[in-house]
């Protein structure tokens, strides 16, 4: 994937980190978001087909169900893959200058923004589970929706946010190596 880690909005600026180059970048124009329209009609189509295959009896079996799980993961990682590499052909990107003053604000907003998106991709590792559950043993094929979006919601975190990176970002930009 791509060497861009998306930081989010910060002062009415998206900025990212160039990671091959440990370079601090904010958006000159917004992205084009158009991939994004994949996520619901992928839901649709799925929806469907769930319904089609649990009128059928197919669902009935356990069997199945489980080995749907794995299937809805690939199907998920390559439609994040997918709409995170749209994303990122789009960016217009500039390096940002910030001052000392504004470098410190900045680290401290990402560590901030580190932790609640830690806790919201727990909260869908949580329900990735639960939807698991709901799927293969509750036999609920609403489920299939709230696993794909799951997955896909890990997927795009992972691809864009790459927040395993973030410490080390958040030292490059307090120490202002290549970029300030």
């Amino acid at each position: 994937m791509e060497t861009i880690i998306n930081l989010g909005i910060w002062e009415n600026k998206n900025y990212h980190f160039d990671w091959e180059n440990n370079v601090l970048l904010e958006e000159t124009s917004s992205p084009n978001y158009w991939s994004y329209i994949l996520l619901p009609v992928t839901l649709y189509i799925i929806n469907k087909i769930s319904d089609i295959l649990a009128e059928a009896g197919i669902f009935n079996n356990q069997i199945v169900r489980v080995g749907m799980v794995p299937i809805l993961g690939i199907l998920s990682y390559f439609l994040a893959t997918l709409i995170i590499r749209f994303y990122h052909g789009t960016l217009k990107l500039k390096k940002s200058e910030l001052d000392e003053e504004q470098s410190k604000k900045f680290v401290k907003s990402l560590k901030r923004r580190r932790g609640y998106f830690k806790c919201l991709l727990n909260l869908f590792r949580i329900l990735t589970v639960v939807a698991i559950l709901l799927f293969v043993f509750g036999n609920e094929t609403i489920a299939v929706l709230f696993l794909a979006v799951s997955f896909l919601v890990i997927f795009m975190f992972k691809f864009d946010y790459q927040l395993n990176r973030w410490l080390k970002i958040i030292k490059i930009v307090e120490k202002g190596e290549k970029n300030i």
